[in-house]
């Protein structure tokens, strides 16, 4: 009994598009064509591996072994090819990432500059959200890496921490806050406050610090995204506790300002590299993790 590895990437499309027609439009094959080789991979192995159905069509227990193993094997080809293609230095590829809103906005951009220089030939794709959503896609395996600033306690996942930044608390320049250069948490707890969403880093961060849920602030809206805060702050609207790295900008123009929080001299924020523990880093993803730590020590984010 032999596996081809030709039917087995096709075997690996089908089982994850659940579709002969979407699976082929993946590997820039026709619809026949994934019917037979998947015909000639069932004849090959004596079993049945997916039922067909009018809308999908369903793996089968078989077919569930098949694919754990599969993945991994074509997994290990790619890793085998971009390896050797690091040794010619003639990295070549595509790396898929997800980021949460701070490192995905205020580090990544200067880190592809640079990686890209290093490895033209290497196509990244980025998506951003918050550290929540991005280890939920390098755990079910969309991408290969992702950049988180909490670490979430789900299982099959691996960090690695890369570079820290301060939190701090951010108000508009108006007259309430002008003089203000102080605040105790309990008085801060009814300021109008504009917080992330749950799944945020930024807010993970500061609610483990500080000991409390932001649900028992005053709370006047939720966003989900760090420019979203910043653009309501300087409105008025509330205040909120960002990274640092966020507004750099704006204190340096003096459109926004900090204020101390007593008893929290240093609200600390973290970010990590977040990979999955069943598969092993591509040399394109342990290269693009090396930019990563060279980018935040020159930013002086290691400390």
């Amino acid at each position: 009994m032999q596996l081809d590895l030709r039917l087995l990437e096709i075997f690996c499309r089908v089982y994850e598009e659940r579709s002969f027609s979407r699976a082929g439009e993946k590997l820039w094959i026709s619809q026949p064509t994934v019917s037979g080789h998947i015909k000639n991979l069932e004849e090959a192995l004596e079993v049945k591996l997916f039922e067909r159905l009018p809308r999908e069509v369903v793996p089968t227990q078989a077919a569930r072994i098949i694919y754990r193993h599969g993945e991994i094997i074509l997994k290990q080809r790619q890793i085998a090819l971009q390896d050797l293609m690091a040794f010619l230095n003639r990295l070549e590829g595509s790396l898929s990432l997800a980021a949460s809103t701070i490192p995905g906005e205020y580090l990544l951009p200067q880190v592809l500059v640079a990686f890209r220089a290093q490895f033209p030939k290497v196509d990244v794709r980025l998506t951003i959200s918050d550290s929540k959503e991005v280890c939920d896609q390098v755990v079910k395996r969309q991408v290969e890496l992702g950049c988180a600033g909490a670490q979430l306690d789900i299982v099959g996942l691996q960090y690695h921490h890369f570079a820290s930044d301060s939190l701090v608390l951010v108000v508009p320049q108006n007259s309430r806050w002008r003089s203000v250069t102080t605040i105790s948490v309990e008085d801060l707890r009814r300021e109008p406050f504009l917080a992330r969403e749950s799944g945020s880093g930024t807010r993970l961060s500061f609610e483990k610090q500080i000991g409390r849920s932001l649900d028992e602030f005053n709370v006047q809206a939720v966003l989900s995204s760090t420019n979203a805060v910043k653009e309501g702050v300087k409105a008025g609207l509330g205040v909120s506790v960002l990274s640092l790295l966020a507004v750099q900008t704006e204190l340096a123009h003096g459109v926004l300002k900090t204020v101390r929080i007593e008893n929290c001299e240093t609200l600390r924020r973290d970010f990590f590299a977040v990979f999955n523990k069943r598969l092993t880093l591509s040399p394109i993803a342990k290269s693009f993790l090396d930019a990563l730590e060279s980018q935040a020590e020159e930013l002086g984010l290691t400390a």
